[in-house]
């Protein structure tokens, strides 16, 4: 519809592209060097690669997440696997968990992405709901998902957005990690954490993937998925990861075994090598991983300056709705609660947002932000209006 669209004010809100303001998407410096340097290096093989994927990938994977010097890595209770998207880590996690350790039930949230469900589903699993986002106050529901989660049934798998969660952007506290993780653990519950824009959230990869270490250092066996999409700009080159990690090693080899198995069985392929290669040459060489780290800093405090204009705007304009929100909810998108109907309407204005109402605030500048606001303020107002005539209507 966007590109059928000939308005020369329609703007893409969809998606995960952090874009110029041109409305290209933006490529990170460290990444366009590390293409170079993989693409002129004639010593790299070209040979296919082994089930798991690059191996040097799967180390700079697992070390983002946990550090060189955790006890999981140094004791060698980690299994990594290059994967071509985190939807498909994701997917592999959900058949390996159901069938090679017969786990049945999972627990998602409510709200989550729309992807989780249905792999899920296909995978074998009965999916029952947390309670996460308080709707109204536009904040989580830590005693729904407290009380939710203890009423589960034990041996569950709870799937878990580490930061910046989709589609609400809400996060937990440290304080309420440590309560969630203590309730998992109770329960025996197996958690898998999806990682989507960890570093764009707080600007800090270490900070944004912190809850997955603490599981790690509470002896939890659980699988983390992680894309490197958003995060180093790979929109052309999709790769994502998914990780393994056991609290006793003696079952570090029989994980393994069973997740090649998965991996064969469901002909789960991983993305090219080229992706992988420039990834770990950026982890990897000290130069270019700061200037990525300073990218990422720099992305997540323009979307932050673009979350705060759009927020104080929609105050100016005293936009019906609660819009407080706005300004605490951390990553590269923010939930705006609209319904569809007035998703349809933001469209008729060029507008064009997901059905989850999840805008892409990469997507944003300065030089459309004001339409946008002044959009959204149209619309909430216009269908204000409408609510407010129906029971007249019905009345007469």
């Amino acid at each position: 519809a966007y590109n059928l669209d000939t308005s020369p004010h329609k703007i893409n809100l969809c998606g995960d592209h952090y874009r110029h303001h041109n409305g290209k998407s933006y490529q990170f410096q460290a990444v366009r060097k590390a293409k170079v340097a993989v693409t002129c290096d004639d010593s790299l093989s070209h040979e296919q690669l082994p089930p798991f994927g690059n191996p040097e990938f799967n180390q700079v994977a697992n070390e983002l997440i946990l550090d060189k010097t955790a006890p999981a890595i140094t004791e060698k209770r980690v299994v990594g696997i290059q994967m071509r998207s985190a939807a498909d880590g994701l997917r592999l996690a959900a058949h390996f968990l159901n069938e090679k350790m017969k786990c049945k039930v999972c627990l998602l949230a409510q709200l989550c992405s729309e992807h989780y469900e249905p792999i899920f589903k296909q995978a074998g699993f009965t999916c029952k709901r947390y309670q996460y986002c308080d709707v109204e106050r536009n904040a989580l529901n830590i005693y729904g998902l407290v009380a939710d989660m203890m009423t589960a049934p034990d041996g569950a798998v709870i799937v878990l957005d580490a930061c910046a969660q989709n589609p609400t952007n809400l996060t937990p506290t440290i304080d309420e990690w440590k309560l969630i993780a203590h309730i998992a653990k109770c329960k025996k519950m197996i958690p898998i954490f999806y990682l989507e824009s960890h570093g764009l959230a707080s600007g800090d990869t270490r900070r944004d993937t912190w809850p997955v270490r603490y599981f790690a250092e509470f002896s939890f066996d659980f699988l983390c998925v992680q894309s490197f999409v958003q995060n180093f700009g790979l929109y052309d080159e999709t790769l994502g990861h998914l990780m393994a990690v056991v609290s006793n090693v003696t079952h570090l080899d029989t994980v393994r075994h069973q997740l090649e198995s998965s991996v064969l069985e469901h002909n789960a392929q991983c993305s090219s090598i080229f992706a992988s290669r420039v990834v770990a040459k950026v982890l990897t060489n000290t130069t270019l991983r700061n200037d990525w780290a300073l990218t990422v800093k720099d992305i997540h405090q323009n979307m932050r300056q673009m979350r705060l204009a759009l927020s104080n705007k929609l105050e100016i304009l005293k936009t019906p709705g609660n819009w407080s929100q706005l300004k605490d909810q951390l990553g590269p998108h923010f939930y705006t609660n609209m319904n569809v109907p007035q998703l349809k309407e933001l469209r008729r204005r060029h507008i064009y947002v997901p059905d989850s109402g999840r805008i892409n605030v990469g997507a944003l500048r300065p030089n459309n932000v004001d339409y946008v606001a002044g959009a959204i303020n149209d619309v909430m107002i216009s269908t204000k209006a409408d609510t407010a005539a129906k029971p007249k209507e019905e009345n007469s």
